[in-house]
């Protein structure tokens, strides 16, 4: 059966607003004014993490960098909204009988997102930074869920918004779909199963 794994921030999740945000707000603490579009531009290319990490070469601690933007962003949990199309494409393919799981990288939060936006209930599971496991591109979240709920890897399909999701999914021996909405300065790996604009392009596509 085919099954869906959903990322969250930047994919379902309208936060990268809050995301920018809250790790100039970090970097501004410590005295590092960064160009937001650069900054925007780097952070779609790798991740939050990865980003804070290049600033050990200045003299700063990437672990207190990075502890300082959630305690930033989780507060700001608040602000975030579902991306246009979610709830649709959501439904939709709830309307088909296929399973939808969630993997991101995002906290133990997420969860409470999810409710408050209504969506939570279209979900089998949720698997969030929380569970300690290697980060992007690393397989095994979602190595995980599969294993715990026994998908058929050759029907499992991984939706994200970045290159690191679409390695993630090869590097875990499932099927990718890139969302690339016009905005976005993501660039295509070349390896992804298919890429939309639209979430609701999603629930129309041969799965």
């Amino acid at each position: 059966m085919t099954a869906l794994i959903w990322d969250l921030d930047g994919t379902l999740l309208d936060s990268y607003g809050v995301i920018l945000d809250c790790v100039l707000a970090a970097l501004r603490e410590e005295g590092v004014v960064c160009d937001p579009s650069e900054t925007y531009r780097q952070l779609i290319a790798g991740s939050v993490k990865s980003f804070l990490g290049t600033f050990a070469a200045a003299g700063l601690d990437p672990d207190r960098l990075w502890e300082r933007y959630r305690a930033l962003s989780t507060a700001r949990d608040g602000e975030v909204r579902l991306m246009n199309g979610a709830r649709e494409a959501l439904e939709a393919l709830s309307d088909r009988g296929i399973p939808e799981l969630v993997y991101t990288h995002k906290g133990e939060s997420a969860p409470l997102v999810l409710e408050r936006l209504g969506v939570l209930r279209y979900f089998t599971d949720v698997l969030t930074a929380g569970a300690g496991l290697p980060r992007k591109p690393a397989p095994d979240g979602l190595n995980a869920l599969c294993a715990r709920h026994n998908l058929d890897k050759s029907h499992t399909y991984y939706i994200g918004d970045r290159p690191i999701d679409v390695r993630c999914a090869g590097n875990a021996g499932v099927k990718s779909i890139l969302f690339l909405p016009p905005a976005s300065p993501a660039v295509p790996t070349g390896d992804e199963t298919y890429i939309v604009a639209d979430l609701r392009e999603i629930s129309k596509l041969k799965l």
